[in-house]
């Protein structure tokens, strides 16, 4: 039996709300990324339209709140991409004005539609607005920084599925209105307020740990300029420079370049179940284990959120391979010196430049992938990538 309209409001209403207010608080108590900010935008637009639409269900003339809400619903979505962009290091100017832009415009267009429209005015530039910044979001979820991290799978599902639904629900608001039964079987409030709560808990979960374990690379910096962590780890854009760099150069007759790449996926299911100071000293114990053991004047750097590189100019796959597992068994030492609560699994990846050639993003890719497969596989935790 599906619930009344006024039910799913509440819900929708109760959900946004607390979801607006824990990430709020979390704000407070943390130094933020940007992406981290903008995501905090979102969320204050979420609970804009909630107390918009409770406005417009207890006002003689909503015709003022709906068309808030409306727009503040398309911001809503909207600041998600925003967020994603700057998580993944873009510029946001254009963006942004693009999300500025069409939330005015479904503002006007929702009155324009005037009170002859009634509770659907604006309704066509709404749905058309979520459904295209849902897409862009999804998109933007599965590349750079947030692409390498497991996490965000869940957040492009929902917002796949939302930017579908909006689509197709606009699609048939536009043939046949709001009074067609297909529209009020289908595309009705209560399965809209359901979908709606989905993409507010799933988006609070994959921002707040996303916010929690990284820092954002600034936007607008030059990309010839080295950037370093404190613990001495390249950035990945940084590190791609580097790699460059070294595979212009002409090196001995039998010398090559290989890549170690260390995966350890798991961590932000740690940092669920132990709390993000168990989950963040595991990742530096890891970083710093990483820097100590890899060989002299080797550059290191990171890939994504899971991912730490080396580097390294060898003889043979196999002298990579050598030095990639002594660098993982002693990390594996320094962790259980420690007495983690829990030891991340760590999947040991291998590109070699002979197989790759020059292209940087393939053999950097290459290594990464092979250590997601190492990090499941019963047979070995060192791969090479063919």
């Amino acid at each position: 039996m599906p619930l009344d309209p006024f039910t799913v409001n509440v819900l929708v209403a109760v959900t946004t709300l607390a979801a607006g207010v824990m990430y709020l608080l979390e704000t407070m108590l943390r130094h933020e990324s940007r992406a981290g900010q903008i995501w905090v935008l979102a969320y204050l637009c979420g609970m804009l339209t909630v107390i918009s639409y409770l406005v417009w269900k207890s006002s003689p003339e909503p015709l003022i709140a709906i068309a808030v809400g409306n727009a503040a619903l398309v911001a809503t979505v909207g600041c998600l991409w925003l967020g994603c962009l700057r998580y993944n290091g873009r510029g946001l100017v254009l963006a942004g004005t693009i999300v500025a832009v069409s939330a005015l415009a479904v503002v006007a267009l929702s009155l324009l539609d005037g009170t002859e429209a009634g509770d659907w005015a604006g309704s066509l530039a709404l749905f058309t607005g979520i459904a295209v910044f849902a897409v862009l979001g999804a998109v933007e979820s599965r590349r750079g920084h947030m692409g390498g991290t497991p996490t965000t799978a869940g957040l492009t599902v929902v917002l796949g599925i939302v930017a579908a639904y909006y689509g197709v629900r606009c699609a048939v608001f536009a043939i046949e209105g709001p009074d067609g039964e297909l529209f009020r079987t289908w595309f009705s409030s209560s399965i809209t307020g359901t979908i709606t709560i989905v993409l507010m808990i799933v988006a609070l979960v994959t921002t707040t740990t996303l916010r929690n374990n990284s820092v954002t690379p600034g936007a607008g910096i030059n990309g010839n300029t080295l950037q370093v962590s404190p613990d001495g780890v390249l950035t990945r854009r940084s590190f791609a420079l580097v790699m460059e760099q070294q595979l212009a150069f002409e090196r001995d007759p039998g010398a090559t370049i290989g890549v170690i790449a260390f995966r350890a996926d798991d961590l932000p299911q740690i940092g669920i179940a132990f709390g993000s100071a168990e989950q963040e000293a595991v990742i530096a114990l890891c970083r710093e284990a990483v820097r100590r053991y890899a060989p002299s004047m080797t550059p290191v750097g990171e890939y994504g959120l899971t991912g730490i590189m080396v580097a390294m100019e060898a003889g043979s796959a196999a002298d990579v391979r050598r030095a990639a597992n002594r660098i993982q068994r002693r990390m594996l030492d320094d962790l259980a010196e420690r007495g983690s609560a829990v030891i991340p699994v760590i999947g040991v990846g291998i590109a070699m430049a002979d197989t790759f050639g020059g292209d940087v993003r393939a053999l950097l890719r290459a290594a990464f992938e092979a250590a997601g497969r190492a990090s499941t596989s019963s047979e070995a935790s060192v791969m090479i990538a063919e």
